[in-house]
């Protein structure tokens, strides 16, 4: 039900690349927050939206809900109004015909800026046919064949993308930017790589990026760059490739332009993948080749409570570190986490545990914002739409 959203009191990339003189668009899955209005896209730097607000929903019929049918309702909006445009077809395609559409409508001269986050692959694991029959041409389809063939559909779409690009003569200018929030929900789509979605392990984490510009020296095109990049430093990075102007010191993003169109080393070195005392203490940071983590790497689900957690988990650095659970790993020798070096390598582990320990004593650390679902955000009461209007902006 997602009561909150990403606060407003930071502009997001849309902002700062709207007051650039960017024509700003949003297209597919939003998920930042629905609950005000204040949350929605074309309130955040977006000057068209189409899609939807929740976490994921039907592939076709655009309906989303919880696992008990409690929170059900139709949700797809053309900026803040309801649409049904393109209904009873795939997503995917829908999406990117949109996106398309966009590129096709856009003033000659006027940067563009396109956010486009497809459902592909997410559940429910939904395709056409004829794109999972490419991988199991015979019998009934297996689930495996019907990922397979979601990212087939996908693969499309962005092909249908880049042409329009062309065709607009302004792929030579643009930069494609492609990328995932987390590891995948099974722990086999990540395999090698130890764990999945939820867990602060590397599968959970770790996911491949591709960064396209026509432009960039041709020497450089083609590499693959194992420096180390955090999901907050594509708002500095893109503000610097797209020549905007805006104060970004004070947040924890790092400019990577200059690693990834003139090859200079990558400016970080260390990042934090968690660090929660809200259910029970989960804490991971990384520096140079080694990761920390202190207590629990597997997340809970959202709706797990503190009363559920109390007796059953350990809720503080204090309890993790008495019951043993302080895990350190060499990530360039052991990327899948498989041998722990915490009880062997004791300064290494203390430096990071104090790292740990200075970042919660800053008062840096923000808490989880997840309240309790309220009734009141059930569809049911708006005409069976996901809709906002029941909550106040943070």
């Amino acid at each position: 039900m997602m009561p909150t959203g990403l606060t407003t009191q930071y502009p997001l990339i849309s902002n700062h690349l709207q007051n650039a003189g960017y024509s700003t668009h949003a297209v597919g899955k939003w998920h930042l927050g629905y609950c005000s209005w204040d949350y929605t896209p074309t309130r955040r730097g977006f000057d068209s939206f189409f899609g939807f607000y929740s976490h994921g929903e039907d592939y076709y019929n655009r309906v989303t809900q919880d696992s008990t049918d409690m929170f059900s309702g139709y949700d797809l909006r053309e900026n803040e109004a309801v649409s049904f445009k393109g209904s009873g077809r795939y997503s995917a395609n829908v999406f990117s015909d949109q996106a398309v559409k966009v590129i096709e409508d856009h003033k000659a001269g006027q940067p563009l800026f396109l956010y486009l986050a497809y459902q592909n692959v997410h559940k429910p694991i939904q395709v056409p046919d004829h794109y999972a029959r490419k991988y199991q041409p015979y019998g009934k389809l297996t689930k495996e064949s019907m990922r397979q063939g979601m990212i087939s559909a996908l693969d499309e779409g962005i092909g249908n993308v880049t042409k329009a690009l062309k065709k607009a003569k302004m792929y030579e200018d643009t930069v494609i930017i492609f990328l995932s929030d987390n590891g995948g929900y099974t722990r086999a789509s990540n395999w090698p790589l130890r764990g999945k979605k939820n867990s602060v392990h590397e599968g959970g984490t770790r996911t491949v990026s591709l960064f396209h510009y026509p432009r960039v020296n041709p020497k450089l095109q083609g590499r693959v760059s194992e420096n180390m990049i955090h999901v907050v430093d594509w708002l500095p990075t893109i503000l610097a490739l797209a020549g905007g102007q805006a104060n970004t010191t004070f947040l924890d993003g790092m400019d990577q332009s200059l690693h990834l169109t003139a090859g200079w080393p990558g400016p970080r070195n260390e990042l934090v993948y968690n660090i929660n005392d809200a259910l029970r203490i989960t804490a991971a940071v990384r520096v140079g080749r080694f990761k920390l983590i202190w207590g629990y790497a597997d997340g809970l689900t959202s709706d797990t409570t503190r009363k559920q957690t109390k007796n059953k988990y350990l809720q503080t650095l204090y309890e993790a570190n008495e019951a043993k659970m302080v895990y350190l790993y060499d990530l360039k020798k052991d990327p899948n986490e498989t041998t722990n070096l915490a009880y062997k390598k004791k300064r290494l582990t203390k430096f990071l545990k104090e790292k740990i320990k200075s970042i919660l004593q800053s008062g840096n650390v923000v808490p989880p914002d997840a309240p309790r679902p309220k009734y009141r955000s059930l569809p049911r009461f708006y005409g069976g739409v996901v809709s906002p209007g029941w909550c106040h902006a943070h």
